[in-house]
């Protein structure tokens, strides 16, 4: 007999369906709420019981634990119908999960960001119903070498040096991310339900902005029917939309229904700096008889993004487009982090002129794609794949899996632009060798490639990339060299890792150290701020950051680092521009804890001096200055970058020197759209270091950029 749920304890959403004979409901109702937390050691033995919140993990309630936990609850059924199916989803659980209704268990599911959709048809009793969730999240075993031979497809969540502990030490897996950290809900439909909707949009003529789009529904039905398929398409904020209706006989079981949207004009989804990013909702309802079995409604962003490899550049709606980015990674544990939270780090990237994101291998929440795509973001998004893992077949075709869950789950967002499926892995990481003993140089070729397979299989015109390639994270004046190697550097197409440690805000040094302030650093406190991610031999020995004479003196000369490195790596990378150089990606944008790292902003969202060299280096029109000195002489080489579709006739750059209030001005340039200019060569800096102001006017004398340079920026 086939069932509907209807829980006492949540109101209905106005989206319900009910049929006058009562045949079945469609409806989404939430179990987010107070959940009941059960530990279970690694002997099996009861450790704890909690009331915990989902979504969340139980590190949100101060477990630090890994390992097998159950999750609790119970609802209440107030009718049976006669038709209708009930589904359970779960949007997201670390790592793995199982599923029991009433001591029957249901069903299993592995990956931490995959969903689990559960059918609980015929499982329900009328009255109360106990659910129960079997999470398992462990820690990596700590055999020899255990970094490099990793077996949780988790990313960044389980070995990185941004988590609790860092990447080298015994305490890098503290706080596990375990738990139900996604969203749970009911779902009630009909005899048809829709699985999925994955549509694929395309531009057919982007003069005239004709598009296109492929649909692909997965239903699931439990008897052979004659289908009515509705279609309405409708700009977000507007009033155009369409209405298709298709009449489909659909199987009985799962089946496949291609359909598409025709060939007409429609708003093209811009990135941000470059138009607007138009939205549709397509929304897809199937009827039974004039009767609603099942409704789902996905984003659609009409744009073409594509990867010249001759040119070296990317194209957006065929223009190139370079690429102004940002390393993220939210939280270590996703469920605490709110729509609220991702909406204010967008906001602050877009401040920042930021124009693309690389989700740093993981898979972030799902508030975070909707935001991305209604904010104009390009996202580079990451497999979850960091560094070492398993190289037995069978863990290439459970990544190879998951990677295909990935692209499943993202389909639909147009911001993401690029799938790329290992973050410097073994075969391309030489410096490994230091790290690990047992270390061998063609580790992971087979997975890498099993996953860049599964990724491009995906079929939906997105640029895939096998890897994030160590030669593309040249991390000068922090691993090697010094950031003054930026002025010749060589970089490759993509730079995908750049930049350099900062210490955070006063207040959070003062939580991290518990106040422990006292100046020389004892190794107790080394121990703590190395615990806390932050690199003493790097600060030292390779940035040569000075420690002054007290703390704040060390704290202040550590953000003024991080300041100069960024402006200095921005600005000479972004040199490149048409020169075989598409995108470049700071490392990295905020802390996922409290912690000293590469970001710009800490886990407070409290701005680095590095924040806003970002936003000043970041301007889609920038003068630039690039000082040398030779011969005893001091000179300049004066650049204007243009990334945007502005095209400036008549403009003026001033130049002042601060230091000794020289003034310099180069009247009538014409500023092309989307291009470089060079100004000036060799032009020579009077008085010792000079403080440069670059002050680019329109024909009217309207300053549209200004750069800024302390005496620092321009020395070397």
């Amino acid at each position: 007999m086939r069932i509907i749920l209807l829980l006492t304890l949540f109101s209905l959403s106005s989206c319900a369906s009910v049929s006058d004979n009562n045949d079945w409901i469609v409806n989404k109702q939430s179990l987010n709420g107070n959940w009941r937390l059960e530990i279970i050691d690694e002997n099996d033995n009861w450790a704890g019981q909690y009331n915990v919140t989902v979504p969340g993990h139980w590190k949100t309630s101060g477990v630090n634990y890994a390992g097998v936990a159950y999750y609790h609850r119970q609802f209440n059924v107030d009718r049976l119908f006669d038709s209708g199916r009930v589904w359970l989803e779960l949007d997201g659980v670390d790592y793995e999960s199982a599923v029991t209704v009433n001591s029957k268990y249901i069903s299993r599911n592995v990956g931490y960001f995959i969903p689990h959709q559960v059918e609980l048809t015929g499982h329900l009793q009328a009255g109360t119903n106990a659910l129960n969730v079997w999470v398992n999240s462990p820690d990596e075993q700590q055999t020899a070498d255990w970094s490099l031979h990793k077996t949780l497809i988790k990313g960044v969540l389980n070995h990185h040096d941004t988590r609790p502990g860092g990447a080298w030490s015994d305490k890098g897996q503290d706080w596990n991310s375990g738990g139900i950290w996604g969203d749970v809900t009911i779902r009630q439909t009909g005899p048809i339900a829709l699985q999925a909707v994955k549509v694929r949009p395309q531009v057919n003529n982007i003069e005239k902005k004709v598009t296109s789009a492929d649909i692909r529904l997965v239903v699931d039905s439990i008897r052979e029917a004659s289908a009515t398929i509705e279609m309405v398409l409708q700009h977000q904020g507007g009033n155009d939309s369409e209405h298709y209706v298709i009449e489909e006989q659909i199987k009985s079981g799962q089946t496949t229904v291609e359909l598409a949207l025709p060939q007409v004009p429609r708003a093209l989804w811009w990135p941000w700096d470059w138009g607007k990013p138009n939205l549709y909702d397509l929304s897809i309802s199937v009827f039974i008889d004039g009767q609603l079995t099942d409704q789902k409604t996905v984003p659609v962003g009409f744009r073409e993004i594509r990867l010249d490899s001759e040119n070296k550049q990317f194209l957006v709606n065929g223009q190139p487009y370079f690429i102004r980015g940002t390393n993220y990674i939210a939280s270590q544990w996703l469920g605490e982090v709110t729509a609220g939270q991702y909406q204010q780090d967008l906001t602050l990237m877009k401040d920042a002129n930021i124009n693309s994101v690389r989700v740093h291998a993981h898979v972030a929440g799902k508030a975070f794609y909707d935001l991305a795509d209604k904010s104009g973001l390009v996202i580079w998004q990451d497999f979850p794949l960091q560094w070492g893992y398993s190289d037995t077949p069978s863990f290439a075709f459970e990544a190879a899996r998951q990677a295909k869950a990935m692209t499943d789950l993202l389909y639909n967002h147009p911001s993401i632009a690029f799938w790329s499926g290992h973050n410097e892995p073994p075969w391309d990481a030489p410096w490994m060798q230091y790290k690990y003993p047992s270390y061998q140089p063609n580790q992971n070729k087979q997975l890498t490639e099993s996953v860049y397979q599964a990724l491009t299989r995906a079929g939906d015109g997105r640029v895939v990339r096998k890897a994030s390639y160590t030669h593309e994270h040249p991390w000068l004046g922090w691993y090697s060299g010094s950031y003054k190697d930026y002025r010749t550097y060589q970089p490759s197409m993509i730079v995908s890792e750049f930049g350099a440690q900062a210490m955070p805000s006063w207040a959070l040094m003062e939580e991290i150290l518990q106040g422990q302030m006292e100046w020389p650093l004892r190794e107790g406190v080394l121990n703590t701020l190395k615990y806390h991610n932050y690199q003493h031999h790097e600060t030292l020995n390779v940035a040569h950051v000075q420690q002054g004479e007290s703390l704040s003196h060390f704290w202040n000369n550590s953000q003024e680092y991080q300041r100069l490195v960024t402006k200095f790596a921005a600005e000479h990378l972004r040199l490149n521009k048409g020169e075989g150089v598409a995108a470049i990606y700071q490392f990295m944008f905020v802390d996922s804890w409290p912690s000293v790292t590469w970001s710009v902003l800490d886990v407070e969202r409290t701005p680095k001096p590095g924040y806003q060299a970002l936003k000043m280096s970041y301007q889609p029109l920038l003068a630039v200055a690039d000082a040398e000195l030779l011969s005893g002489r001091s000179s300049v080489t004066l650049t204007i970058i243009n990334d945007s579709l502005n095209r400036f006739e008549d403009a003026t750059l001033v130049v002042t020197n601060r230091y000794n209030q020289a003034r310099w001005e180069f009247n009538g340039l014409l500023i092309e759209a989307n291009s470089k200019l060079v100004v000036a060569t060799d032009q020579p800096l009077n008085g010792l270091a000079s403080y440069l102001t670059l002050e680019v006017k329109d024909n009217n004398g309207k300053t549209v950029s200004i750069n800024r340079y302390l005496a620092e920026d321009l020395e070397g």
